[in-house]
């Protein structure tokens, strides 16, 4: 099955999942591996048993991941976040192809995931989008986001792969700097651009 998709990725705290939902309210399906790769860990047993055989008991509760615990664990080690990307993006990799299948005819597809280009599923895009925003914007959104300290903030935000690696590899960078209808014209604009690409390059809709 051929599809066209579209990774949108960034930081936390730089809008993805916002600017990801300007394009659900056109229509088109997204995909948010931070989401379902929460619940398979919740759901998938064979990840519960390996994530407590690294990283110990504590890293479940009452069959909850324990997500306080795991996030201290993996975002002061990189060895630690390969190691929990290993369990869990296998899962993620066939939850989305099994979600792929059961969607709706579509011209285009969106993933949105924070590590696209730590998992390696950038190389399944056939266009890239990137959000930044400078680091004091990031830590205000997720500090009133997520109730987490500037420290842990911090942590998490130096742990992910450099702005400039994955600007390298986008074909569309987003600078969120502005206010919400910021986002949504440009969202409206590159959804205009997906289609026009779209047709021009299948010469009819798909």
């Amino acid at each position: 099955m051929k599809y066209f998709l579209i990774g949108v990725t960034g930081k936390m705290g730089t809008g993805k999942s916002l600017f990801s939902s300007f394009f659900e309210r056109k229509g088109i399906p997204v995909y948010s591996s931070d989401k379902r790769g929460k619940i398979l860990m919740n759901k998938i047993e064979n990840i519960r048993k390996n994530i407590i055989k690294i990283f110990g008991k504590k890293s479940y509760e009452k069959n909850r991941i324990n997500t306080n615990f795991l996030s201290e664990k993996v975002f002061r080690d990189p060895i630690a976040l390969k190691l929990l990307c290993s369990i869990v993006h296998p899962w993620v990799f066939l939850d989305f192809k099994n979600w792929i299948l059961s969607q709706k005819k579509t011209l285009y597809f969106i993933k949105e995931s924070a590590i696209l280009f730590e998992s390696g599923a950038y190389k399944n895009c056939d266009l890239i989008i990137t959000l930044t925003s400078p680091v004091e914007t990031m830590i205000e959104r997720v500090m009133k986001r997520d109730n987490l300290k500037e420290d842990q903030i911090l942590n998490r935000l130096n742990i992910q792969i450099s702005n400039r690696k994955k600007i390298k590899h986008s074909n569309i960078i987003i600078k969120n700097i502005q206010d919400i209808s910021f986002l949504e014209k440009k969202a409206k604009k590159i959804h205009k651009e997906i289609i026009s690409k779209i047709y021009k390059k299948n010469g009819k809709r798909r």
